[in-house]
Order: structure tokens, then sequence, then C-alpha cells
């Protein structure tokens, strides 16, 4: 037993709210979604015993604490008590020692420092009152609202009565919200027994901390926790409603957000009211343009969820390609309009500029804004003429995951997804509620394609009102946000499995010569995954709240298939003009002097670390099951 096993399982019963998924890192954007936490930590004399991986549980738990902690964001609402630290555990001493606890660090946010200091502190000697700890935790949490316990222990309450299991029923039934969680490390049979009891009367979970396959086990998926969800903050640049005067985005400027105004289109209509924007270029430039929801996470309705958007250039004559990927009649999760033009110059952005709009069709979230991120990517002065012939599509290569995998950390977003191990030697594992979003990433070179897959364990969520359908939608992206796969879906019914990833390999030139399944193809770097919890009934669209959501759980693995290949070259970027993706180092295998576009808003991945974390009638299937692009093209001019 490793100390990073042994706090894995206290991270997961703190980052689900009651059981166990990892506590988000995102950055600055992501919502802060961990209810408030008191953990409780063993320092009773048993933990002084060295049979932890050679050290002693009292020390494995202090590394395997600052593992945890490294891994939580400082504005977390989290505090630490312990017990067995005043006396010993001597008989003459019992009357002290079930007193003994001690508030490490009172409930609040931004004390992770200090946290640490405290656990480095502890020295384990005395007795085990569980029951006085769990009052006192529960006295140091707020009154009302979603709000944590996790109590850590290596053996049995000694200071009952009362029953530490009594205890917790009754804290439990003072609020309703209050959620206790146990942690068994290295515990016998009858200590088990006596953390699941105080589990089972606490509503929480009870975790093992045995080993890693043991503790996986209890990770399954009737689990319940807060959503995890991203909030764009990024500054907002509204679409005009005028296609005279596009709003103009600043030629330094490459992601903004902007409200996606209703309209009232149906989503058989040819456009909606669009929106208008307008972006300055310099000759020579490609620009591919991508426009995604970030709408809150959301699940049912299957009666309101038609929806509609695409991406339109002003000038045909700027038209490269266009992309719509939506889910037409079940709008959650990520939706996505893209499109990308001709290099400017003469016929294309003569007068500096590339004017663009975004039309938004149905009545998905009927009457309100959706809230959009956009991103220009610039490929400036590309030569190809080291490229290859672009490939067919073909057959995505077929993979196993791997029966080694480790509980990740997803993210929610681009700027903080995860980057997946080699599928080749090890997959990973996690937990996702109805509404939710994970984001991973894979680096995939020119030549090669992006090969992957994904198998689900089932979902114990109750059914929604009338027919609904449980599954995860998956949707690959390149560095610009665009899409670079036909979604897919996989059931969360039964146990199921599918192989997903690239058409074809990566080659630039296939802006130009590719088919239609790969033109999309044609940009390196990091390509991203998106898994969404997409929750389908008969009822109204229902917005996710901050309350705890049962989980399903998924594998996933993906793998670069194939040799690199040289790839374009771009110019460098003048010092007054708009910022162009910069440039890349060149692969080893690739000419030294061959350079790829860095096209993506940058920012390290949170990784992925060693801690662990119903029907639809067949007519109905056909209709909304299957995700799709709607490729458009379009020809003359305005």
């Amino acid at each position: 037993m490793t100390h990073g096993k042994v706090w894995a399982s206290v991270v997961m019963a703190v980052g689900l709210g009651i059981t166990s998924a990892p506590i988000a890192m995102a950055q600055g954007s992501q919502e802060n979604t961990v209810p408030p936490t008191m953990v409780i930590l063993d320092a009773s004399g048993s933990m002084e015993q060295a049979d932890a991986g050679g050290k002693t549980r009292m020390d494995a738990a202090k590394e395997a604490a600052h593992t945890f902690l490294d891994g939580v964001s400082d504005d977390s609402e989290l505090g630490f008590i312990t017990y067995g630290t005043g006396t010993s555990n001597a008989p003459e001493e019992r009357e002290a020692g079930c007193e003994d606890v001690t508030t490490l660090a009172p409930l609040a946010s931004g004390q992770i420092d200090d946290l640490r200091g405290e656990v480095d502190d502890i020295e384990a000697s005395g007795y085990t009152p569980m029951g006085p700890a769990l009052r006192q935790a529960a006295d140091e949490l707020p009154d009302e609202g979603a709000r944590n316990v996790v109590l850590v222990s290596d053996g049995l309450d000694t200071c009952a009565p009362p029953p530490v299991c009594d205890v917790a029923k009754e804290l439990h039934e003072q609020g309703i919200d209050l959620i206790i969680n146990t942690v068994g490390f290295l515990v016998d049979d009858e200590a088990r027994t006596e953390l699941e009891c105080i589990a089972e009367a606490g509503g929480g979970r009870y975790l093992d901390a045995n080993d890693a396959d043991s503790l996986a086990e209890s990770m399954r998926v009737l689990h319940t926790r807060s959503i995890n969800a991203y909030e764009t903050d990024l500054e907002e640049y509204e679409g005009s409603d005028s296609e005279t005067t596009p709003t103009e985005i600043p030629a330094d400027v490459d992601t903004f957000s902007s409200p996606l105004h209703y309209s009232g289109a149906a989503l058989n209509s040819i456009n909606g009211d669009a929106q208008y924007w307008r972006v300055p270029v310099e000759e020579g430039e490609r620009l591919a343009i991508s426009a995604l929801t970030v709408q809150p996470p959301s699940f049912g309705g299957l009666t309101d969820n038609r929806y509609g958007m695409s991406l339109e250039f002003d000038d045909s004559s700027c038209l490269g390609d266009t992309w719509s990927q939506v889910e037409p009649n079940s709008a959650q999760g990520t939706q996505t309009a893209a499109g990308i033009t001709k290099i400017t110059g003469e016929d294309c952005g003569a007068d500096g500029y590339v004017d663009f709009s975004i039309s938004r069709r149905g009545n998905f979230l009927k009457g309100q804004d959706i809230p959009l991120e956009l991103k220009i990517t610039r490929f400036a002065g590309e030569d190809t003429s080291d490229v290859p012939d672009p490939e067919e599509e073909s057959e995505v290569p077929e993979i196993e995951i791997p029966d080694d995998t480790v509980t990740a950390q997803p993210g929610t977003w681009f700027d903080d997804a995860a980057e997946l191990p080699d599928g080749n030697e090890q997959g990973v594992s996690a937990d996702i509620v109805p509404g939710e979003t994970h984001f991973y990433k894979v680096p995939v070179e020119y030549g090669q394609r992006l090969a992957a897959a994904i198998t689900t364990e089932g979902t114990d969520v109750e059914g929604g009102r009338g027919i609904s359908v449980d599954r995860l939608d998956i949707k690959v992206y390149n560095e610009a946000r665009q899409p670079a796969m036909n979604s897919e879906g996989i059931t969360l019914e039964t146990e199921s499995s599918t192989t997903f990833g690239h058409a074809a390999p990566l080659n630039y030139r296939n802006i130009e010569d590719g088919t239609v399944p790969t033109r999309m193809l044609f940009q390196d770097g990091s390509q991203y995954i998106s898994v969404n919890y997409n929750r389908l009934s008969n009822s109204d669209n229902e917005e996710v709240g901050d309350g705890e959501q049962h989980t399903a759980r998924y594998s996933l693995a993906a793998v670069a298939e194939g040799e690199p290949q040289p790839g374009p070259t771009f110019r460098e970027k003048s010092s007054d003009s708009p910022d162009a993706a910069g440039a890349k180092e060149p692969s080893d295998s690739s000419d030294p002097a061959t350079e790829s576009v860095d096209a993506a808003a940058s920012s390290e991945g949170m990784g992925v670390t060693t801690w662990a974390l119903i029907a639809l009638a067949v007519l109905v299937i056909a209709g909304i099951v299957g995700g799709f692009i709607a490729k458009t093209r379009k020809t003359g001019t305005k």
C-alpha cells in the first residue's frame, strides 16, 4: 500500500461531494463545485505501525496528504481535524483520550499552505474518538447547503458509547445535505464493517484503501457528487445584429466571448437571425474560426432541445469550408460552428478584413442568450512544398484499453484538458454526472492519426419522466477548436465500447486536396477529446444545479497512430501584424527546417494523476442518438 493510494481514497471521498471523483484543478474560469469539507485524519497510536510500504501509516498519510493538497484549488473550502495527538493510548488516559479531538485548521479557503504545515506537525499516539470527532467536524461546517465530512481511520472507534454509527445517523438526520464518508486504511474486517456502517448512516460511502484494485471497485457507478462545469471569463465582443456594421475584433485578440441571441427561427429554416463580426487580416493569411457554446450544463429536454447553429463568411470568395457540429435534437454539451477561409489576397480580404456571421435556430433555451466562445487562428504565408499527398479516408485502427488504468482528473475545457498517457501502455477511468463534459488532449503529429477507444460500465441513474436515454457523446477537436471527427455516441444503458478517432492521418493539404471526411484533418498538435454525459428524457430541459448527482463510469485510451511526416512552414509575423500563430520546433522525425503552426490557446493541462476518483424506442433512437457534422459548401458571390 503506497501513500499515494492512501490519500487517493480521501481525494475520492472529498472530490465527489460524497464519494469518488478527484477535485478538478481548473484554472480561474472553472466553478468551485466541491462542497465545504472537513477531513478527519486518524492519529491514534495504531497509525505508528510501520506497514505502509516501509513507512509508518502516519508518515505515509502525511506524504499522501501533500499530494492531495497539491491538487486542491486554493479557493476550496476545506478544513482538517485530527484525534489522538494529545494523549497516549494507555488505559489510565482513556477518559482524556476520548476527548482528544483537535481542529488543525477550521473550514476556510485560501489556506492550502497552512494545511501542509499542520499535517506535518501531527504526531500519532492516542485513542480513536470517532464520535466526538464527527460532532466537531459537523460544528465546523455551515448549517445549510451541501457539506461533507470525510473520516479516515485505520481501526475501530475506541470511545463508545455512544456507538459511532448512531452519532453519524444523528448528524445526517439533522441536515440531509450533511454527508459523512469514510475511508478505511489497511483495516481488518471488524473495522471495515464499522466504517461502512458510519458511511451508510451518514448518507455517504465507504472507500477501502487496501490497494488500487479494491479502491477502483469502490468507485463504481453508484456515486453522487456535484458537477464540475466550465464558465467562460473571456472578454466579450458581442456580435452585431447588423451586417453593415459588424463588431470589429482587435488584431491582437484571438479568443473572446459573445452572447448568441435567440432568433425564434425554426430548426429547418435556412438561416436564423445572424450576428456579425469583422476580423483584420494581412495578405497571405488563412483564418480558422470556431464558435463553441458554453451554456450551463443541462439534461432532459427531448421536447425543447432542437438546435441549429452555423457560421458563414460574408464574402463567398473567402470560403474554404464550414462545419456545423451540433446535436439537432439534443443540444446539451458543446455545440460548434466553424469555418476556414481561403488565403487572403486579391479575392478574399482585399480591403484588409474578413467578415463572418453566426446564426442560431431552434427552440433550445427559448428566449435566452447562449454564451459562446470564439477562437480565431491565423496561418500566415503557408508553404506546403514538402508536404506529401493526403491519404484517403480509412477505418480508425482498433485499439484495446489496457487493463492498467488510472483514475483521471479530466479538464472542463480546452485550457485545462488532461493529457492522456500513451494508450498502448495505460488507459484512464473517470466518473461523470449528467450534463457534465470532460476534456482530454493527445499530441498528434502530421502523418499520424488519433485512434482511441472508450468503454462504459452502465449507470444506475434513475430514469427521467417518460422516455429517456443516457449516453456519452464523444467529440474530437484540433488546436483551432474545430471539429476533427464526426461525433460519436455510446450508450450508458449497458456495458458498451467503441473505437473512434481521425478518418485519415493529419495533413495540412487536406484543406484543399482532402475529401469531405478528411478536410477537417489539417492541423497537428494537441487533439482534444470531449466526453459529455447526455441525458435525454421526455420532459422540459433542466439545468443541472449544485446538488449531488449520480455518476456513471467510463474508461478511455488513445494513441497517435502512424509515422510523423513533414508539415507546412509559415512565415514569421511582422511586429505590427495581427498575432499570427507562432511556430513550433520541428519534430525529430521531420526536416529541421520544417515548422508547424502553433494555433493553441496554450495552457498546460492538469494531466492524469495516479490518485483515484434507459431504454429508448427504436424510432426515437433513429432520430436522436447519432451526432453528426452538417457539411456545407457554397459557390457564387454575394
